[in-house]
Parts: C-alpha cells; sequence; structure tokens
C-alpha cells in the first residue's frame, strides 16, 4: 500500500512538472516573438490587387496606393510590385500627382517610400501659372512628412501636349508645393515638328 501511494504522488509531481515546463516553453516563445526576436526580412503578410490609403492626422487623404503583388514583413516594411499611387497635394483645390513603377518599397510607418523600375510621375495642369507635367526617371525617394522627393538619377521632364523638354542628372523637390530643382548637367529642348 505505501508503494502504490508513494507512486502515485509521484506521478502527479512529475505530471505537474512536465505542464509546468511545457507552459513555461510556450509562453517564453510567444514572448520572443512579440519583443520583435523574428528577423526583419520575415514576411508576415501578403497581398494581390492591393490597395492601400494613407491619412493625416486630421483625417484628410495623403496618398493612395495599388499594387498587383506585395509582402508585408515583420518589421513592418513593405515591398510593392506593379505600382500605381496618387499623391493629393496640401490644398484641397490643387491637382493630385499620378505615379507609376515597376516596384516599390515601403519603410518608416508607411511614410518613405521609394519608387523604381519605370517611374513616371504626371500633374495635369493647374491653372494657368501651373501646366501640365511629366517627369520620367529610373529612382525616386519620397519622405512624405517632408514633402522631399529626391533622386541621383537621369530625369526627364515635359509638359504634355508641348514639344517642350528638359533634362537633368539628379533632382530635389517638393512636389505637393509644385517646387523643382534638378541638380547638374540640366539642358532643355523643343522638339520641333
Amino acid at each position: 500500500m505505501f508503494f502504490s501511494k508513494r507512486v502515485f504522488f509521484t506521478t502527479i509531481g512529475l505530471v505537474t512538472v512536465i505542464g509546468s515546463s511545457g507552459w513555461l516553453v510556450v509562453k517564453s516563445a510567444q514572448e520572443q516573438i512579440s519583443h520583435g526576436d523574428l528577423p526583419a526580412h520575415f514576411v508576415e503578410n501578403t497581398a494581390q490587387d492591393l490597395v492601400y490609403e494613407k491619412y493625416n492626422q486630421s483625417g484628410r487623404l495623403q496618398y493612395t496606393a495599388t499594387a498587383k503583388d506585395s509582402k508585408r514583413f515583420y518589421n513592418q516594411d513593405a515591398k510593392l510590385d506593379g505600382v500605381s499611387a496618387v499623391f493629393y497635394a496640401k490644398k484641397p483645390e490643387d491637382k493630385p500627382w499620378h505615379i507609376t513603377s515597376d516596384y516599390a518599397d515601403i519603410t518608416n510607418s508607411n511614410n518613405n517610400i521609394r519608387l523604381y523600375g519605370n517611374v513616371i510621375m504626371q500633374r495635369k495642369a493647374n491653372g494657368k501659372n501651373s501646366p501640365a507635367i511629366k517627369m520620367m526617371t529610373d529612382v525616386v525617394d519620397y519622405d512624405n512628412y517632408q514633402d522631399n522627393l529626391t533622386t541621383d538619377q537621369k530625369v526627364i521632364i515635359s509638359q504634355p501636349g508641348t514639344p517642350n523638354n528638359t533634362v537633368g542628372i539628379g533632382m530635389i523637390s517638393a512636389p505637393k508645393k509644385g517646387d523643382f530643382k534638378l541638380l547638374k548637367e540640366v539642358r532643355s529642348y523643343y522638339a520641333g515638328q
């Protein structure tokens, strides 16, 4: 009888130890995942035909981006393929920028965007003093908080419907304000009939 009570209590003790150890292992794994111990390049979500909208603190739409394929990583960065985006001006009456590119990387809480691969930026005419404009380049970086668009690549600026063209290497601009500055090797030409 003594032996069976001893076996019974030993079995209960062993089950308690194993159960507690298992619970600690599971909790430890949950803590590691919740504290960011996964690698930054770990794919958290994927989507096809994605539509993403970013609003400012007052609820005004800042930009809309669509992509054929997208991946969101564990560090909250995203990679988009087949990108089309619309960036809205600070003033509601100003025309938005329509931007297309083959790819985009979105970082810094969806604030910084790198567009690359056949980047085309267009805006319709915005009154007499602001004609339609089209810009083409290979890579452009955009900071939405600072309204800062930069590139060190060749940029071609044209006015749709006219033969006016300007080419330069590198650009700094504030597209919401409509300010553009080509950095070097700037030349303009008129492509006649």
